[in-house]
């Protein structure tokens, strides 16, 4: 019994010392970025306002819209993507109800937002038809509102 005791505790001390050298090898270690997501997307711009009540008044044609308020003036937005083609889609579908939008590229620094917009990508590509296309751009700002507004 003595001696298990004795075996019992080398190996102990002998697994804290293997240990305490295997961890301070990592801490030495420079680790390098091998993949980023890219968080440039394209987005359908309705206008720039001096104020959220001024945007609230004007932004009218659209039925869902996201704006980002940056150095004091608050740009909307009707459609994010990270295609311009796609992009060029949702414009066309606004445009063709008689509205002037232009298309600029935002950075968002949110990965999992930019995960899930590469997911939906696959679903703007997909389809031509108005109705879906406002759908799936209704889901994106609805999904940009949780993961990037919450966070911010």
């Amino acid at each position: 019994m003595k001696k298990n005791v004795i075996w019992a505790l080398v190996a102990l001390v002998l697994g804290g010392i293997l240990g305490k050298l295997t961890f301070d090898q990592y801490q030495n270690l420079e680790v390098q970025q091998v993949a980023s997501i890219d968080d440039l997307v394209y987005a359908v711009k309705y206008g720039t306002y001096a104020s959220e009540e001024e945007m609230a008044e004007k932004v009218t044609g659209a039925e869902r819209y996201i704006f980002i308020n940056e150095n004091g003036k608050i740009s909307a937005y009707v459609g994010i993507s990270t295609s311009q083609k796609n992009a060029q889609k949702i414009k066309d579908i606004y445009e063709a109800k008689g509205l002037k939008l232009t298309i600029e590229k935002i950075r968002i620094k949110n990965d999992e937002f930019i995960q899930n917009l590469n997911e939906y990508e696959k679903l703007l590509d997909a389809t031509d038809d108005e109705k879906s296309l406002l759908i799936i751009q209704n889901q994106i700002l609805s999904c940009y509102e949780q993961l990037v507004v919450k966070d911010e």
